[in-house]
Order: C-alpha cells, then sequence, then structure tokens
C-alpha cells in the first residue's frame, strides 16, 4: 500500500548513516502511524525537503490509509500542487490564529470570491488561499476596493457572519445529536477493549494507553531487536574478531605465567585487562542509546510499548552475543595466560567477566537515554569510566587511596567488585614460591629459609611460599569469604 516492499531490509538511516529516501521514510512514518491504531493522525509540516513527484506520493499515501481505515487526518502542508490540493475533503485557512475559512476544498476560492479577492488563472488554489491575506499579492474583483477585507480580524468577522459557517455548525450539531441518540459511547468503549489485547481476562488495565499486554510487548520487541542485531551482524562479528585477535595478544605477552612471586602482579594484570576491555567494548551502548532514543520516544507517545519493556529487551537480547564474544575471549586468553587450572575457577572468572559487561553495559546505556547530545554523552561517560579504572583497585590499592576517593572504590564503582570477584577466585587456591631478589637477603650462602624473608605481601617469616589469598589481603583488602559477595554486588548494580 506505501511501496516500501522494495526497502524492506534496508535500514532507514539518519544523518550519518545512508539508508531508505527521503519519500521512503516519510511513507516510512505513515506505517508506524498506522501500527499505533490511533483514530486521528496529525501531520505537520511532513512534506518539508520532499520534492514535488515525492510529495504527491506521500499525500496519497494519507489519503488511501484515511480511506481504507475510514480514520480523520489532519495535514499542515507547503507549496502544495493542484493535484495534492485535490486529496483533500476539507481545507482550513487560518492566519494571525484566527479562522478565515473551514469547509470543502471545492468551495474554498467561491467564498474567497464572494468576499471580492480573484483568483489568477494559472495559480494553484493552495498558494491563493495561503496570499488572500497578502495585501502586495492578491487581486481584487472591481468593485470591492473598499469593501474586500484587508486584516485577520475582518476575515474573521466576515466568515462568522457567513453562511458557509453556519453550515458547518449545523453538520457539526448534527453529528454530536446522532452520536448522543445512538449511544455511541458505550459502542466506542467496547471497541477500546476489544482492541486491548488480553482486556477479557484482565490482563490489560481498562485505563491503560497500551493497545497490548506486556509478555506481547515483550514478544514483538524482541523480535525487533533480533533483527536489528541480524542486520548489523557483520558488525558484531568483527568485533568478535576484534577482541579474540587482541585476547591472542595479551595472552601471547603474558603466556604461562609463573607461580612465583614473580608472576604475582602480572595475575592481577592480566585479570584486570580482561575486565578493562570487555567493558572498554561496552561503551558502543552509549552512542546507540542516544541515536535511538528519539525514535523510542516517538513510539512510546503513540503508545506502541513500554519503555521499560524495552529496556529488558535490549538486556535479555545482548546476552546471548555478549555471552559468546566474553566465552571465546576467556578461553583464549585463560588459556594462554596459565590462570588456575580447575574447571570450577574457569567458569567463575567467565561468569564474572560476563556479569560486569553486563552491568558497564546498562551503566552506558543509561547515560546514553540521560544525555541530551553525544556530545555529553561521551563526556561524562569518559569521565565515569576514568574513575572506575583509576579507583578500581588495581592502579590504586584502596589503602593507598585517599579518603576522599575512598567512597567511589566503595560505594558506586562496579568494575571495582567485579575485580575483587576476579581476585579472589584467581588466588585463592593459588602457593605464590618466593624466589630470586623476592627473598632478602638473597646471594650466595643464603640458602636456610629460616634466616631469610620473602618481601611479597602477606608472607610469612620462616615459610618460602605464599598463599595468594594472604598476598591479596594484605596487598588489595580482597578477601577470599568476600567473592560471592562482590559478585552479589555487581548483579545489584546492573539491575
Amino acid at each position: 500500500m506505501y511501496g516500501l516492499a522494495g526497502c524492506a531490509d534496508t535500514i532507514v538511516g539518519n544523518a550519518f548513516l545512508r539508508g531508505v529516501s527521503g519519500g521512503e521514510r516519510k511513507r516510512v512514518s505513515i506505517a508506524e502511524q498506522v501500527a499505533s491504531g490511533a483514530s486521528v493522525d496529525v501531520w505537520d509540516g511532513s512534506t518539508r525537503g520532499l520534492d514535488s513527484s515525492s510529495a504527491l506520493d506521500y499525500v496519497r499515501s494519507l489519503r488511501i490509509t484515511t480511506d481504507v481505515l475510514r480514520k480523520s487526518t489532519v495535514v499542515s502542508i507547503y507549496q502544495a500542487s493542484e493535484n495534492i490540493y485535490e486529496l483533500f475533503d476539507k481545507v482550513m485557512v487560518v492566519d494571525e490564529g484566527r479562522q478565515l475559512y473551514f469547509g470543502p476544498v471545492s468551495g474554498a476560492v467561491a467564498y474567497f470570491e464572494s468576499l471580492g479577492i480573484q483568483k489568477p488563472l494559472r495559480q494553484t488554489t493552495a498558494d491563493f488561499l495561503t496570499g488572500v491575506t497578502q495585501l502586495g499579492e492578491r487581486r481584487i474583483v472591481p468593485g470591492f476596493e473598499d469593501r474586500a477585507p484587508r486584516s485577520a480580524e475582518d476575515f474573521e468577522r466576515m466568515w462568522i457572519e457567513s453562511t458557509h459557517r453556519s453550515i458547518v455548525m449545523q453538520q457539526v450539531s448534527a453529528f454530536e445529536k446522532q452520536v448522543q441518540e445512538d449511544a455511541r459511547g458505550h459502542e466506542i468503549r467496547e471497541f477500546v477493549d476489544q482492541t486491548k489485547m488480553g482486556a477479557e481476562s484482565n490482563r490489560l488495565r481498562r485505563r491503560s494507553p497500551y493497545t497490548s499486554t506486556i509478555p506481547y510487548q515483550f514478544i514483538q520487541l524482541f523480535r525487533r531487536e533480533t533483527a536489528i542485531m541480524w542486520g548489523s551482524r557483520y558488525t558484531l562479528a568483527f568485533r568478535t574478531a576484534y577482541q579474540l585477535i587482541f585476547a591472542a595478544i595479551v595472552g601471547a605477552l603474558f603466556n604461562q605465567l609463573p607461580e612465583t612471586t614473580d608472576g604475582a602482579f602480572l595475575r592481577s594484570g592480566v585479570l584486570f585487562f580482561a575486565l578493562l576491555f570487555s567493558t572498554l567494548v561496552a561503551q558502543a551502548e552509549m552512542v546507540a542509546a542516544v541515536s535511538g532514543r528519539l525514535v523510542t520516544y516517538k513510539q512510546k507517545s503513540l503508545s506502541m510499548f513500554h519503555p521499560g519493556v524495552l529496556a529488558l529487551v535490549q538486556t535479555v537480547a545482548d546476552m546471548v552475543p555478549n555471552f559468546i564474544t566474553i566465552a571465546l575471549f576467556s578461553l583464549i586468553l585463560y588459556e594462554a595466560a596459565g590462570l588456575a587450572q580447575t574447571a570450577g575457577q574457569f567458569f567463575a572468572f567467565l561468569l564474572f567477566l560476563f556479569s560486569g559487561c553486563l552491568c558497564l553495559t546498562a551503566m552506558f546505556r543509561l547515560i546514553g537515554n540521560a544525555s541530551p547530545n553525544l556530545d555529553i554523552g561521551h563526556t561524562v561517560s569518559g569521565v565515569i569510566l576514568l574513575f572506575s579504572i583509576l579507583l578500581n583497585g588495581y592502579l590504586k590499592p584502596p589503602g593507598q587511596t585517599g579518603w576522599w576517593y575512598r567512597w567511589i572504590y566503595w560505594g558506586i564503582n562496579p568494575l571495582a567488585y567485579a575485580y575483587k570477584a576476579l581476585m579472589a577466585n584467581e588466588f585463592r587456591n593459588l602457593e605464590l614460591e618466593c624466589t630470586g631478589m623476592s627473598l632478602v637477603p638473597s646471594g650466595p650462602g643464603f640458602d636456610d629459609i629460616a634466616h631469610q624473608v620473602c618481601t611479597l605481601q602477606g608472607a610469612r617469616p620462616g615459610e618460602l611460599n605464599v598463599l595468594g589469598r594472604d598476598y591479596i589481603a594484605v596487598g588489595y583488602q580482597i578477601y577470599i569469604k568476600d567473592q560471592w559477595k562482590n559478585f552479589a554486588a555487581v548483579i545489584g548494580y546492573w539491575i
């Protein structure tokens, strides 16, 4: 009906991304309006930017929608051609907020000519109507030089006193009387209840502005998000390949870390990189949230769906691709770096990374929805990410941070809790052998551990091995018993 079959698989596009043509974009808006089920459609300056042919096709689409769905369509239009003008039933002329005429399109010219304003032969009716109040453009019928209205007040007074307005008011009164006699209110109420899917079983509130239930909205929005992801599958594939390459590079740099004091800080560095890289990838959600916000606002105003359902759908839809990407990333990095070689600790590592990614994705999406534009969104997200990275406990342990920054670490930084969970999982059963320069004194003749001490934090006098749990407890204030509490904190931030 709207001639959109040829571009069904084409993205609509925006100022930065090329998509469908201008006329097709207008018709997409018509189809979107039709999907809302509204009985009255209002279009303000909707042909702006279209050529005459596209504008005519657009108004024809409005005419078809009006006739097929038996609805009322109100349109304000600029520079309408005669073919466009003839597609309408009625026309209203307004100047300075005052009504000058309202009635059939075929009677507008005759009405103003009766006031003494003549329509030139080659001028379109729309141009004539928009120029009746322009004293320098209009033509006065001979003999009406002193009687033709000159101001908007004169036009309004003559319109109120005219028989044309009396006929219009009689039609309005007759319609209102017919509605009262037919008791259409009850019929309309029943129709609205029938259009609200699930209303019969009380699954939708009677006063709800939406016409579909929450589960139905969830299913349809999930299908839409799946289709959007499939349309950007090459982008997702590139992002996955990008992460896998980085995992291989970093894994090669930290290849098979030794279980000695030399590898203690390196292990914490690998965990920090894994968490950091997963969260940096999530920053792209902020751009998507800002670019898609206007569409969400418009469709919400059309009562298509509840924004909360859309947020839930986006979260659920992101889980599968994010999990696959993080699982492959973790498998490469984990094995290359030689982290704790038990199945339980690997899956816990994967779980903590995944939860951190979900939490940061939700945070960037929140920033995008709250920011007025993309520039402010980038600024805010950059500042928050900077403090989250600096104060997550790796670059500077909480004990070495000033008290004026500690509230960020303990209160509003989900990265800190995710990092603590990763550290507790890795160092839980690890024993680090103290070697090389970590033993004091060291050198020839110093081979009795009873007379040496290990300089690694958490070391005990007279013992060659340092327990990983003691190392992170003393150096980072991270405790094994709080591992799942930290995970629960990340989930709480995400929710």
